[in-house]
């Protein structure tokens, strides 16, 4: 099962170095939003990677998509 954050071989195969500075300059180089951990370890998700990677369109975002049409509409009619 994946996990929302990056592992250390993805992101080693990812900026091409194992050496966790020369990931975070990586990253940073390339503008790529990330946080440490507490070890030093680079922290990357993995929808911004694939946002980044242009295999989902940055647009969609969930907080600008419009709200779904409701298949169905109650009948207050009979309601008292």
């Amino acid at each position: 099962m994946e996990t929302e954050i990056l592992s250390e071989e993805e992101l080693a195969e990812l900026t091409g170095y194992k050496h966790r500075g020369y990931q975070r300059q990586w990253l940073k180089d390339r503008n790529w939003v990330f946080v440490e951990s507490r070890g030093g370890r680079p922290l990357v998700g993995r929808m911004f990677t694939r946002m980044k990677l242009g295999a989902i369109p940055p647009s969609l975002d969930t907080q600008t998509l419009p709200p779904p049409v409701p298949t169905w509409t109650p009948d207050f009619s009979r309601v008292n």
